[in-house]
């Protein structure tokens, strides 16, 4: 492995970063830039991404010359309107292809680093035409289409879940676990019982009307046990739930610090998108996974199962779940001491390597040694 005083050693590289769409490949990928970033003094950093995704809006703040193509995920149900957008997906292909050519010959790249998403797709299509070397990261444990159209070629294919090497025999692939972006955040406080169990409900950013739907039938349904309630509704949704704060109950839009609610909660109750996974194995957290049945090709059942299988986490699927059903389990975990720190004992045991360490050392080797 390269040690710091071999840095200097490395030639002049310039880095495409691709990956976006959702925060899911926008932020691990944000993070192996921020480190890469310090430990590369001769380097010129690029982005690519999409018009649509989250990297719109976010990456301004990078500092980095960016290209965000106007493309979009490709709708694998059946309808009219999705044929129709299907057909305008190929004009778009055609026209972000061109872009993206174009940019690779102005800024000669020799090495781009991909996270997935539809976003990822032409710039490691380009990539393979001037037959520039890449690494890809897959943050689920179902790998997605992009990492298994693309991931022979990669020099190294990092996984975010161990289990996804499984469908990529035929990859050179590395365990690392997902890298977690460091984001600026506010101090907040809570005002918590501490005799109670706190419980944590959360839905993203711009919150999930399913889990808001199931906590908002348990309040009226009265099936909420004695315990505090910390629930995350969305950005767009507060003025919908606040009338339900109260002294147990603490209603709250979405906050950036996620490391102090996930400090105090005892138990959380989430999608199981891979990040938030991820997170949940940082902070050792046991959990109720509610996966998201729409999620392509079903990654977060198999996101969750991973946690299922250490009996460390549950899933309830959402054709199965009741407001009833998912309080009663919570009850049951809160109430029977040994199953809650057989949870807890667990995923504490949940292997959890130094992500960004394994990922950007084995870069770094690469540009070393070309």
């Amino acid at each position: 492995m390269l040690k710091n005083g071999d840095l200097a050693l490395v030639r002049k590289v310039n880095i495409v970063f691709c990956g976006g769409g959702t925060g899911g490949h926008y932020y691990p990928l944000m993070a192996i830039k921020q480190e890469l970033d310090k430990k590369l003094k001769n380097k010129s950093m690029y982005y690519i991404g999409s018009k649509y995704g989250i990297e719109s809006q976010k990456i301004i703040s990078e500092n980095l010359e960016s290209l965000l193509i106007p493309i979009r995920g490709l709708n694998r149900s059946f309808s009219i309107k999705n044929l129709v957008n299907s057909f305008f997906l190929l004009f778009e292909l055609f026209f972000g292809f061109i872009r993206v050519f174009l940019f690779f010959l102005k800024n000669k790249p020799n090495l781009v680093i991909a996270t997935g998403g539809y976003s990822s797709f032409l710039p490691l299509q380009v990539a393979r035409i001037f037959n520039i070397s890449y690494f890809l990261h897959d943050q689920n444990s179902f790998p997605g289409i992009v990492t298994r159209l693309f991931g022979k070629k990669a020099k190294i294919v990092f996984l975010g879940f161990d289990s996804a090497k499984t469908y990529l025999k035929k990859s050179n692939t590395i365990f690392s676990g997902n890298p977690l972006h460091s984001k600026p955040y506010k101090d907040i406080s809570l005002d918590i019982d501490n005799k109670k169990r706190v419980l944590l409900v959360v839905g993203g950013s711009q919150g999930s009307e399913f889990l808001n739907n199931l906590v908002l039938e348990g309040i009226k349904k009265n099936v909420i046990p004695d315990i505090n309630l910390i629930w995350l509704v969305g950005k767009n949704n507060f003025n919908k739930y606040e009338e339900y704060s109260n002294s147990s109950i603490n209603v709250l839009s979405f906050v950036e610090n996620m490391p102090y609610l996930y400090g105090i909660a005892d138990l959380v109750i989430s999608r199981s998108g891979a990040m938030t996974v991820s997170e949940l194995l940082q902070f050792e957290k046991p959990a109720i996974f509610v996966p998201f049945r729409f999620a392509a090709e079903n990654h977060q059942y198999y996101n969750a199962k991973v946690l299922e299988e250490n009996f460390a986490s549950i899933i309830m699927q959402e054709k199965d779940i009741t407001s009833e059903s998912l309080f009663k389990k919570i009850n049951e975990i809160f109430t029977n001491e040994r199953i809650y720190s057989s949870m807890r004992k667990n995923i504490k045991a949940i292997n959890k390597p130094n992500s960004l360490k394994i990922i950007t050392d084995n870069i770094l080797e690469h540009l070393h040694a070309n």
